[in-house]
């Protein structure tokens, strides 16, 4: 099903080129996460060594060099959360924790010899497309100073879950204990006795409450809305599994489909108004209210009061029982202000604090806002989304040549693995790089952008389609942005994906050559 096209288009037209004495595209790649990595690889497989990926921190990873609260692991089975042509064998459980996810994408800079590619500590300034030579201008800061990298084509994987995001709490700077957003975890801190307030209860607070309720003296998370949340089925992989899994190709291709197929089906519930997620909706309130109300945790606190799939579907086995003990409060009255020492709710009670841990997730929905990016006649992207965040197929806009973003706009997945997304996306991105190939020359630039009428067309379609999804729900959610608009989501089966980007439609793209290259 992965049909490789995009890489054996670029392919042939690397080999092409090296025949007839003609240059490949220069990339740069913005982000060493996962996406960034898996883009070089691609290169790299397509016979392409032209490549720079620039990352901010002191080394690869992303998200999951970010994210080392305890209990951080991932909520996609393990060998579905590794890329097709470059697959882990070799994972240790059914949902693999942050270290080892962490090693995975080390292992693959060392499989692939990426490290003489990476620039590790260099923040992207700007980047500018020059319509003169057309070729991108990327300014970075170092340690050392700035510097500028020029490349034909760029190639965001920043990601959506790149800037913890910290509500703006009247007081927050007064605060005398320790405080911390849970991708910046202070381990320095022993929170044994401690009095910690939890502000938020997401995905990462599912996961970094259990063990903090362990040590803390008492814990009092404050919660926005409360979640659905379903049982992880987690376990080590026994010996057996593990060596058969490892050694044996076709069972393990099998397996990693049977994991894709098994996570594909639950669309079904994601559709709004549907009988299926009404079903699971009433399933869980039952099992909830069953299993978990008490005089202490009211239905309101842990009763969701939003059609299930608005907000992001939690998995864990240790969240109830966490909220459960004697020594967690489940606090759902909004916090006003913090105090030195307390945390002040809305009904007047000061709840008191020796550790302030926020839980509050990401800026999502502002896009790349971090980089001011120019495009085409010095257009911004910034006001090219003034209206919300957009792109044809989550990778391309409008006036900005040759420029792709992964994991980027509609591309976020509430039921399967993001990682399968960023595959079919480089895919697309790896026919428009065979496109821009066959007609680059070492005196004229190439320019290739999707057009105006498929873009908005394309934008179109996602939205009609994002109206019929749980997602337009009545509730807050990261997915949405303040005017309402769904930025994150695709709005339907990740096979309707695989299909838009199988091949590349030419007529939605313009080519032009007729730019002057600089040497």
């Amino acid at each position: 099903m992965a049909l490789d096209i995009g890489r054996t288009a670029f392919e042939r037209e690397v080999r092409r080129a090296h025949v007839e004495g003609r240059p490949v595209p220069t990339v740069a790649i913005v982000g060493g996460g996962l996406s960034g990595l898996a883009t070089a690889i691609q290169l790299v497989r397509s016979g392409v060594r032209s490549f720079t990926i620039v990352e901010q921190s002191d080394g690869v990873g992303g998200t999951w060099r970010d994210n080392v609260y305890p209990g951080a692991a991932c909520d996609v089975p393990s060998h579905l959360y590794s890329f097709s042509f470059a697959p882990k064998t070799d994972w240790s459980r059914r949902f693999a924790e942050q270290p080892e996810i962490l090693s995975y994408a080390e292992d693959l800079v060392d499989r692939f010899h990426l490290g003489p590619h990476l620039r590790l500590g260099t923040t992207v300034a700007s980047a500018r497309y020059d319509d003169e030579d057309g070729t991108w201008h990327l300014a970075l800061r170092t340690a050392d100073g700035a510097e500028q990298l020029v490349a034909d084509t760029v190639v965001f994987a920043c990601g959506q879950l790149n800037r913890p995001h910290v509500p703006d709490l009247d007081g927050l700077d007064g605060f005398a204990g320790p405080s911390w957003h849970s991708a910046r975890w202070d381990h320095a801190v022993d929170l044994t006795g401690k009095d910690v307030a939890v502000i938020g209860s997401g995905a990462s607070a599912i996961q970094f409450v259990p063990p903090v309720a362990e040590a803390a003296g008492t814990t009092k998370i404050f919660q926005r809305s409360p979640n659905y949340v379903g049982p992880k089925k987690d376990r080590p992989y026994r010996a057996a599994t593990r060596r058969l899994l490892q050694r044996v190709g076709p069972l393990r291709a099998a397996y990693r489909w049977w994991i894709y197929w098994s996570l594909e089906v639950r669309w079904v519930s994601f559709r709004r108004d549907s009988w299926a997620g009404r079903k699971l909706q009433d399933l869980f309130a039952t099992g909830i209210r069953n299993e978990v109300v008490c005089d202490r945790l009211p239905a309101e606190a842990v009763v969701p009061d939003f059609p299930i799939g608005c907000k992001r579907i939690l998995i864990s086995n240790d969240w109830y029982p966490a909220i459960l003990r004697p020594d967690v409060t489940v606090v759902d009255t909004p916090v006003t202000r913090v105090e030195p020492d307390a945390v002040v709710t809305a009904d007047g009670v000061r709840h008191h604090a020796d550790v302030l841990i926020f839980g509050t997730g990401f800026a999502t929905t502002d896009f790349l806002s971090h980089i001011p990016v120019t495009g085409q006649d010095g257009r911004r992207l910034a006001d090219a989304w003034e209206e919300g965040a957009h792109a044809y197929l989550g990778s391309a806009v409008a006036g900005f040549p040759n420029c792709y973003i992964l994991y980027g706009p509609n591309t976020n997945l509430g039921h399967n693995s993001i990682l399968f997304m960023v595959e079919r996306q480089l895919n697309l991105v790896l026919q428009a790089l065979a496109l821009q190939t066959r007609s680059l020359t070492g005196a004229a630039g190439v320019a290739v952008t999707v057009s105006d009428t498929a873009y908005e067309r394309d934008d179109r379609h996602t939205q009609k389609a994002m109206s019929r999804t749980a997602w337009a729900g009545s509730c807050t959610s990261w997915y949405k942005d303040a005017a309402g608009r769904i930025t994150n989501n695709w709005p339907t089966w990740t096979v309707r994906y695989w299909w838009d980007t199988l091949r590349i439609r030419e007529a939605d793209f313009d080519v032009s050559t007729d730019r002057p290259r600089s040497s």
